[in-house]
């Protein structure tokens, strides 16, 4: 039988390690690190006992390669989806809805566009416009998606407070930051399809769903290991021969999968060729960090599971108790702030009292309560800014490297540095392999 051997044990990874198994091929999982699960992991908080997700994810019901890993492995039920579009937005001490109607898409979002109260009316009916012309094929990736919004009537209020949000939120960086083809596929993907963007909320930590997918390899006779950390890819006349673990120890294989970022993938290649030309160019893609605020109060301060704050200093917040199994309302919430550059200059301290000050003026069950206890965790390389000319910079998962294949949000899958966007990378890696093994076209 033949072997592969997939490095790196984050979504991308196991979703490789996953499709292998499925499938019968008994492929060796290989992590440095203590535990599954790379930048999507969890701890557990010495204070409270609770188990908490080192970065707090979100899915839309278009990312339909999340849906299927998570069905794989057994575990759809650990996302909630939402029915239909709701999504609570905070603005000069209001809520407004952006959400979905009965009308057939795109226009199913029509209604609610038409009553975002935190554009002025004339700036609605332009939003509207902006909107079909996204449905329109794009010409080239040069200009950012801010320059395209301004040629099509965006105002500044506009971009601030609709597109802006929306993009900050889906794509880690602000209009200004990202390509048109990037924000388009938002859109037409998520947002433009109805149930496309319906909001799932993990209602489990992600180690109890990295967990489960170490059980469904173990039944599936394929082998997962933790502190294995592997020094080098081995390879003799451009073909993969195994991979050697900085303990020394060999493991020959006939296929790799490497699911690791590419600065970790270029040490482990002493001569890959163009393959470390293509390696070297994706490790210019611009990391953007997201910084993560967990606050316990003394009571519950929320009156939504979710909300997001436009033209605050905040912007996501989440109540974690509504969030899990117990499905009640909590003290402990949890801010998640995107594209947080200027945060990543400021202390855990100075991070702490700025997220608590806010979170005071924009919930007012929140003025009379006391804050126990709060947590920052930083992402300083949480997902790339998808910018003008990234996808230029992002490989395919099939190498110059007769046996190599190469997955992570990082690589050409056709999607933004999401969840999403890694699995599938794992899942075309995988497809890949079998293609290098019986000759057969891979899926699209």
């Amino acid at each position: 039988m033949e072997r592969a051997v997939v490095i790196g044990g984050g979504f991308a990874g196991v979703a490789a390690a996953c499709r292998l198994a499925g499938d019968g091929h008994r492929p060796i999982l290989l992590e440095r690190a203590p535990r599954l699960g790379g930048r999507a992991g969890s701890y557990v908080d010495r204070e409270t006992g609770e188990t908490i997700d080192y970065g707090h994810h979100v899915l839309m019901h278009c990312c339909t390669a999340s849906r299927g890993f998570l069905a794989r492995i057994g575990a759809s039920d650990a996302v909630r989806f939402q029915l239909g579009l709701r999504i609570p937005i905070l603005c000069d001490g209001r809520t407004t809805l952006l959400r979905s109607s009965l009308l057939p898409g795109p226009a199913h979002l029509a209604p609610s566009l038409l009553a975002y109260r935190p554009i002025p009316m004339r700036d609605r009916l332009r939003v509207l416009r902006a909107g079909a012309a996204l449905l329109l094929p794009c010409q080239g990736d040069e200009a950012s998606f801010r320059k395209w919004l301004g040629r099509h009537g965006q105002s500044e209020v506009s971009i601030e407070r609709l597109w802006d949000p929306i993009s900050i939120a889906t794509l880690n960086a602000p209009a200004d930051r990202v390509s048109v083809p990037a924000a388009r596929q938002v859109f037409r993907d998520g947002f433009f399809v109805p149930g496309g963007a319906n909001i799932g909320l993990f209602a489990r930590p992600l180690s109890e769903i990295f967990d489960q997918a170490r059980a469904y390899l173990e039944r599936h006779e394929a082998v997962s290991r933790t502190r294995a950390d592997v020094a080098h890819i081995l390879l003799s006349e451009n073909t993969v021969r195994g991979v050697r673990l900085a303990d020394g120890e060999l493991i020959e294989c006939d296929a790799v999968v490497a699911a690791v970022p590419p600065d970790a993938l270029r040490g482990m290649l002493e001569d890959g060729g163009d393959l470390t030309k293509n390696v070297d160019r994706a490790a210019l893609l611009e990391p953007s960090p997201i910084v993560d605020v967990h606050v316990w109060f003394d009571r519950p301060v929320m009156e939504e599971p979710f909300v997001i704050a436009v033209d605050a200093p905040i912007q996501t917040v989440f109540d974690l108790g509504r969030l899990h199994d117990s499905g009640r309302p909590s003290g402990h919430v949890v801010v998640s702030q995107s594209a947080a550059v200027d945060w990543m200059r400021l202390s855990s301290e100075e991070i702490g009292e700025r997220v608590v000050e806010a979170l005071r003026e924009l919930l007012p069950s929140a003025r009379g309560a006391d804050c126990l206890r709060r947590r920052v965790i930083k992402h300083p390389r949480a997902t790339f800014v998808p910018s003008p000319g990234s996808d230029a910079l992002r490989p395919k998962a099939k190498t110059p490297v007769e046996g190599l294949f190469l997955a992570g949000d990082w690589t050409a899958t056709g999607w933004p540095s999401t969840i999403d966007g890694a699995i599938r990378s794992g899942v075309a890696a995988a497809a890949h392999v079998e293609v290098s093994w019986e000759n057969e076209a891979p899926e699209t």
